[in-house]
């Protein structure tokens, strides 16, 4: 008899086109709304999640352990919106703790990068907590420069804004 070790059989993780949050259930949103509070700290009522300003698009993208697309199995999202007729604006980008530090994050910028450049956007903006530290040196990487200070955008804590080309990220000249 064949015995497989557990954790053995390979999962098909991995970024996959996400929903916007309108068409999400309450089941879905409840886990975003989690993945809000571990990821910024904020505590975001379901309603303003479902309401926030993410259309049906190619900028929307949903991190899943498995190919199993079942809110638990979600791990992070990146959410975006046109901004102006070059600029894509960055709502949302979280990952769960387990999912950091493990090239998730670029893998998917990348991805956004491959959807709206063909689509004529040049510029990307976020706001950000002035206190992550590693989103902001994940952005700088990425080419982004804050622009601006946002007091009171965050309950707790001054933001700011980001604003940047649009372009891919190569960590080494051996990355393709």
């Amino acid at each position: 008899m064949d015995e497989k070790k557990q954790g053995s059989e390979p999962l098909n993780e991995g970024w996959r086109r996400g929903l916007s949050p309108s068409q999400l259930s309450i089941e879905w949103t409840s886990r975003v709304q989690k993945l809000f509070l571990e990821g910024t700290g904020e505590e975001y009522f379901i309603g303003t999640i479902q309401s926030l300003p993410v259309p049906d698009w190619n900028g929307n993208f949903m991190l899943f352990d498995s190919e199993n697309e079942h809110q638990e199995s979600m791990r992070g999202l990146l959410w975006t919106t046109p901004f102006k007729d070059d600029t894509v604006r960055i709502v949302s980008f979280v990952l769960d703790e387990g999912a950091r530090g493990k090239g998730w994050g670029s893998l998917v910028w990348n991805m956004l990068a491959d959807q709206l450049l063909s689509s004529g956007y040049i510029f990307v903006q976020l706001e950000v907590r002035a206190s992550n530290e590693g989103a902001i040196s994940f952005y700088r990487k990425r080419g982004l420069e804050i622009v601006q200070e946002l007091h009171g955008y965050y309950r707790q804590g001054l933001g700011y804004m980001m604003h940047g080309q649009l372009r891919h990220h190569h960590p080494n000249n051996d990355t393709p």
